[in-house]
């Protein structure tokens, strides 16, 4: 019983002992490095869109880096003291292999003989559906963008101040996170979406206070946090229980028709 709890614990740091054999060439497009294994720029941009809408990109980053470069160093430690040779770690190792596998082939099988619901589903799911698609929580469009220097963040923020004043603040905002934002696509899709507002910055407490503060039509404060300066605009809060367009609610309605298309 002691071998099998102390094996139970050591498993989620010696799942990837399997690979262990294999040799690959080590990528040069990396951010974190132990030994002769890598994190690469696309393995942490694949992790950081798996998070809330908006969260504190700087900080997330440095977590998963900082997680990772742990696990690699127990990972390293194992290999160490030979854990990888012991019979049950084997076998224990087997066994999530043969799971992993299976799960991966189930969802394969899901992905290439199930269809993406068409446009006009999705239509057609709204308009029988929107009475109960009303929004369960308010719902916020919000002009934001971050960047590690104070000096552009105070640019950015007193430009959106004058551009909120004039004309045409949507076509402003376009140039300002363009010209200030650390990542100037992800503001300006942002500020043409609406998100459920629990959802947005939920990995950022900070910033989360900030927006449930504001009003429509507000602009923050500059807002430094995780070794960033974040410019946050409130466009407009949609109450909930308001009966939703399809495009604030879109993804929801396409996730379950793809439930409703494996049963």
């Amino acid at each position: 019983m002691r071998c099998a709890l102390r094996l139970g614990r050591l498993l989620p740091l010696l799942l990837i002992l399997l690979s262990a054999c294999r040799k690959e060439a080590t990528p040069t497009d990396y951010v974190a490095r132990v030994g002769d294994r890598v994190l690469t720029r696309q393995e942490l941009a694949e992790a950081l869109s798996t998070l809330p809408a908006l969260a504190d990109s700087a900080e997330a980053s440095r977590q998963i880096i900082e997680q990772w470069i742990d696990n690699a160093l127990l990972y390293r430690e194992a290999q160490r003291q030979r854990l990888h040779e012991d019979p049950d770690v084997r076998r224990l190792l087997e066994d999530n292999e043969r799971s992993v596998l299976i799960s991966a082939y189930i969802n394969k099988l899901y992905e290439d003989e199930q269809p993406e619901p068409s446009p006009a589903n999705v239509q057609a799911y709204f308009e029988q559906h929107r009475e109960q698609l009303r929004l369960r929580e308010p719902y916020v469009r919000i002009r934001y963008l971050a960047t590690s220097d104070e000096d552009s963040a105070r640019a950015a923020h007193e430009a959106l101040q004058q551009a909120l004043n004039g004309p045409n603040p949507d076509s402003a905002w376009t140039v300002i996170a363009r010209r200030w934002a650390e990542d100037p696509e992800a503001s300006i899709a942002l500020a043409r979406s609406y998100l459920p507002e629990t959802h947005v910055f939920a990995a950022n407490p900070a910033l989360r206070e900030t927006l449930k503060a504001l009003r429509p039509g507000a602009l923050a404060p500059l807002v430094p946090s995780g070794g960033q300066f974040h410019v946050l605009h409130l466009v407009e809060r949609i109450p909930a229980g308001t009966l939703p367009e399809l495009a604030w609610v879109e993804e929801e309605i396409k996730e379950r028709l793809r439930i409703e298309m494996r049963k």
